[in-house]
């Protein structure tokens, strides 16, 4: 199985479309379909082929429905998420609100996080990861020792 793998930059147009990187296109072709949810996390937004989706809200279906905190999650996070086809050249239109939301300009970089990817205004994925890297073996760190690998 393909996973969404890498950072892409890419162009927003004036009318808030963009392709999708050719080798995310692939799979989403190969093992999906032609539709993505996309709604924002933060400070950029998260598209998920439907069946990923699906995975995610049934995990939030298990969480404590009168929780205030899974109530305050699923009206900010699920109830923004929109159906976005893929058109015939690879596009995808991106809602203005959404676009608004995260602050998306011309420049874009897609990032590949396995079963999703996110969608950065690129400016603003340089200033948000660039003290990141430079601590990435800490990072690593605590990877290691949350998982006992």
């Amino acid at each position: 199985m393909s996973r969404f793998r890498g950072q892409i930059p890419h162009t927003l147009d004036k009318k808030g479309r963009v392709s999708i990187p050719a080798r995310f296109r692939e799979i989403l072709r190969e093992q999906y379909n032609d539709l993505l949810l996309i709604t924002h996390r933060q400070k950029c937004l998260v598209a998920y082929p439907p069946e990923e989706w699906e995975k995610l809200e049934d995990k939030i279906l298990q969480l404590p429905q009168f929780s205030k905190e899974v109530k305050d999650y699923q009206r900010t996070f699920l109830s923004a998420a929109q159906e976005c086809a893929v058109d015939a050249q690879g596009r995808i239109l991106i809602p203005p609100e959404l676009r608004a939301r995260v602050g998306l300009k011309e420049r874009v970089l897609f990032v590949g996080m396995l079963s999703h990817f996110e969608i950065w205004d690129q400016a603003a994925f340089e200033e948000e990861h660039a003290p990141k890297m430079e601590n990435i073996s800490e990072l690593e760190q605590s990877l290691f020792t949350l998982f006992k690998i």
